[in-house]
């Protein structure tokens, strides 16, 4: 959707609206634009790879087999009932009917059957339409199926004046009756959620529309005949959402989407209920993430394109379109969001085009300090940010309060050297924008990549009292979304990733640090070093998340940690206790509530220096957790100090001897 959405909405809602006089310059220019990003956004859709569908979906088609089979549509209703009673013994969790029922058949016995099989199975959900022409607009099934209904859904479809089907209505409401497309319907039964809640988790655009995300490849679909004749075993559809529909060509609706020229109807539910589900669908990224993009198509003219020849300025042009559009893909293929792009392309095409007419009949003004008095201090992304708001960005050297995270994929180097360069830098790239994006959500500020490094810091240069708890929150989410993001690498064969957190807080210096030709906003100061030194240290413990002694003095009211222990890091003489950061406040699960009270009484034994009862204790641990590798750490030393007591002026001090 382009960023005239609300001056284009006002020709393009629907019947509601007036007429447009189509031949008005405002609704050609509207509908121009409009196209040119329908066309974007089809194309993105295009250079992108499929995704698989929810596994949790499956598709009833009628198609060619089943309709050789039972002659020809409309199948006689008998045969749905049939359908049904096929798959009572292992139902699905919804069973949506792209198919409608509104009159009387001309098999009385048949409707009956249909209605006796509805009220039996309160998982079949029948479909109703909308016809604005003839009232009532509801065309709803025929009393008896409607009133053994469990629940109805509607299933227009909208396409957009093109004749192009991207998007859906989710909730629609007349006069005081309120109804819910049929996918929101299907997927509040499966996840036992109601279709308010359903409809409050998709972004909806100024219309009430939903963005489809398609996704380019095909469901799990089966033959509507081999159901009937026992072919296929009613058990692979328990616990699903099955849509019933057609699939034939010609018995209903088709339509040309971005990633088909000729989808069935029943495909489209399905790609919803996939968004749904997943919870990505396709969002807008807003009205003024556009005016930022054309102000800095202006700006990028201003700036770089007026100070250089034509040939050079066409080249910055095609450069900055490119940039952009691969920025706008990479929104739209990891973050499910769709960037304007033939506003702001548009405004760098008649941007550069007024720079060249400027030149022709004007003498270049001198700008070029302008590029000069910025660029001698910031690099070109904290440039960004101090165009948008100077105040909140010190280029100087400043101390600050402030909280460090680093991470780093465990036993990287093993894995590279199992993958060729190319897997290995697609597999790079995917781990990367995962983690990235859960740092931006906790709004932290991604300093830099070190191979497969990440650091990245908090409270600069937008203040933020409660940074400590944001690093540690982004921690944790970092490691749920590793999961997934394993499960991923499982389905394709490939080996999980383990990765290590370091967080540390205290005093830092930050500010505009490097040479007069490059510069980079960052951080430095020995609590810096400290934190990366502690994700170096979780090797040594085992452990996935280490805080700082200084960190866990401020956030250890909101999160669950175990103390691991008091070591000395390479390059620190004062030694720094450490904690493994295990959930948020009440967030154990079964097994850490049993071992962390039980793992403590243990640490409490060994620092008395009972190493004996210390050294069982960490056995019992041991025994529920098997893979602890800080409890068996301290079964060894508890065993060697057993044999070999320490010094009276013992310290207890681990020394970490790798980086």
């Amino acid at each position: 959707m382009a960023g005239l959405e609300a001056r284009r909405a006002h020709y393009f809602m629907g019947p509601k609206l007036r007429s447009p006089d189509k031949r008005s310059f405002d609704y050609q220019l509207a509908f121009l634009t409009q196209r040119a990003e329908w066309f974007a956004q089809d194309t993105l859709f295009k250079v992108r790879p499929g995704r698989p569908p929810s596994p949790d979906i499956a598709i009833i088609g009628i198609d060619e087999p089943s309709v050789a089979a039972y002659g020809q549509w409309p199948f006689p209703r008998k045969l749905h009932a049939a359908l049904i009673r096929r798959l009572k013994e292992n139902p699905p969790k919804a069973l949506l009917f792209d198919i409608l029922f509104i009159e009387h058949s001309p098999d009385p016995a048949g409707d009956a059957a249909l209605v006796r099989a509805t009220r039996d199975n309160p998982w079949v959900i029948h479909s109703f339409f909308i016809d604005y022409e003839s009232p009532p607009p509801v065309k709803a099934p025929f009393p008896k199926l409607l009133a053994a209904s469990s629940d109805t859904g509607f299933v227009n479809a909208f396409p957009d004046e093109d004749g192009v089907l991207r998007h859906a209505i989710p909730r629609m409401t007349f006069d005081t009756l309120t109804i819910n497309l049929l996918s929101v319907i299907g997927t509040a039964r499966f996840l036992g959620m109601s279709p308010e809640g359903i409809v409050k988790r998709v972004p909806l655009d100024a219309r009430g529309q939903v963005w489809v995300n398609f996704t380019g490849l095909p469901f799990t679909a089966y033959s509507y005949v081999d159901f009937l004749t026992g072919k296929l075993d009613p058990a692979v559809l328990r616990g699903k959402i099955v849509l019933v529909g057609s699939k034939t060509v010609g018995a209903f609706d088709h339509y040309p989407t971005p990633t088909s020229t000729n989808m069935p109807g029943v495909e489209l539910h399905a790609n919803l209920i996939d968004n749904l589900l997943n919870g990505n669908a396709l969002r807008w990224a807003g009205l003024k993430a556009t005016l930022w993009a054309v102000f800095g198509m202006v700006l990028f003219c201003g700036l770089f394109v007026a100070n250089r020849s034509a040939g050079v300025g066409a080249a910055c042009v095609l450069g900055a379109a490119g940039i952009y559009a691969v920025a706008a893909y990479q929104l739209f293929a990891f973050r499910n969001e769709v960037l304007d792009l033939a506003g702001p392309l548009a405004t760098l095409l008649f941007g550069y085009l007024a720079v060249v007419i400027h030149r022709f009949f004007t003498e270049e003004r001198e700008k070029r300090w302008v590029k000069a008095a910025f660029g001698q201090y910031v690099s070109p992304k904290v440039l960004e940010i101090l165009m948008q708001d100077p105040a909140k960005l010190k280029l100087v050297g400043e101390r600050r309060d402030m909280t460090v995270f680093f991470s780093d994929v465990a036993g990287f180097t093993s894995i590279s050297e199992r993958m060729n360069p190319d897997e290995l830098v697609v597999l790079l790239n995917r781990y990367l924008s995962a983690m990235t994006e859960v740092i931006f959500e906790y709004d932290g500020y991604l300093n830099k990549y070190m191979g497969d490094g990440i650091m990245a810091f908090w409270n600069a240069p937008v203040k933020q009292v409660d940074h400590a708890e944001r690093a540690c929150r982004c921690a944790l989410k970092s490691m749920r979304r590793l999961a997934e993001f394993n499960e991923e690498l499982k389905a394709q064969g490939i080996v999980p990733l383990g990765a290590r957190i370091g967080i540390n807080s205290g005093t830092m210096v930050v500010g505009n640090m490097g040479s007069r030709q490059k510069s980079d906003y960052t951080v430095m100061g020995d609590n810096v070093n400290l934190g990366s030194r502690l994700e170096g240290a979780n090797k040594a413990f085992g452990s996935a998340i280490m805080i700082s002694e200084f960190t866990y003095e401020i956030v250890q009211d909101k999160f669950e940690v175990r103390f691991l222990d008091r070591i000395r890091v390479p390059g620190k003489a004062r030694p720094v206790k450490v904690y493994e950061l295990l959930a948020e406040k009440g967030g154990l699960d079964a097994v850490w509530q049993k071992v962390v009270p039980l793992y403590h009484e243990a640490i409490q034994l060994f620092a008395d220096k009972e190493f004996p009862r210390a050294r069982e204790k960490f056995l019992e641990v041991c025994a529920i957790l098997p893979q602890d590798k800080a409890s068996m750490l301290y079964v060894h030393r508890a065993e060697a100090f057993a044999a070999e007591p320490p010094a009276d002026n013992w310290d207890s001090v681990f020394e970490v001897k790798s980086k």
